[in-house]
């Protein structure tokens, strides 16, 4: 029977046959999605608690949302996207509070240094450590190396995260590499 529904071009047959994928995720598949994008923050927090209050951002953030993917990895994708857009302004907030507070950050000399090597911090057994000496940093220290070594961000991909010219996110993450240095040095000794 090819009876055309109001407000649809296809025919009763057809729209059993296919169902119409709606613009609502299933709390199932977000419910799924918590324990990656929580897995996402934390490292780059430090912080059992703020880790739990930007996934619950996220997905507050998705809920409400009319644009969202339906599912798979489209929605992870999604997601992580929302999830970098949050983590950017926490550490934007943190900023905000320093500088109210009256906390000034002292700029490091921009000179030739060596930096980090390229390593999957991630996989390290020293994971924890790092993981302390971030959360001791300047946030805008911590997002220059977290995006750089967690992330694999190139120069030009950090200095669009973070809103800053390729030159000043260049500059930014040489500080960023001495101030983990420092850290690291009064922390645990020299650099392994």
């Amino acid at each position: 029977m090819d009876i055309a529904l109001p407000g649809m071009s296809m025919t009763a047959d057809e729209s059993v046959a296919k169902p119409q994928q709606s613009n609502t995720v299933s709390p199932a598949a977000l419910a799924d999605a918590i324990p990656r994008i929580y897995g996402y923050f934390y490292p780059r927090v430090g912080s059992f608690s703020v880790a739990e209050d930007l996934t619950q951002e996220t997905m507050l953030s998705a809920v409400r949302s009319a644009s969202t993917p339906v599912g798979g990895d489209d929605l992870i994708r999604w997601l992580f996207a929302i999830a970098r857009n949050k983590l950017i302004d926490y550490y934007r907030r943190q900023d905000r509070e320093r500088n109210a507070l009256g906390f000034q950050v002292a700029d490091d000399d921009i000179g030739e240094q060596p930096g980090l090597p390229d390593l999957d911090l991630e996989s390290l057994p020293i994971r924890d450590e790092v993981i302390a000496v971030l959360a001791e940093m300047n946030p805008r220290h911590r997002a220059a190396i977290v995006l750089r070594y967690f992330d694999g961000c190139e120069i030009d991909e950090i200095a669009v995260a973070l809103f800053l010219s390729r030159s000043a996110a260049d500059s930014l993450l040489a500080r960023a590499r001495n101030a983990f240095r420092s850290a690291w040095i009064a922390r645990n000794g020299d650099i392994r």
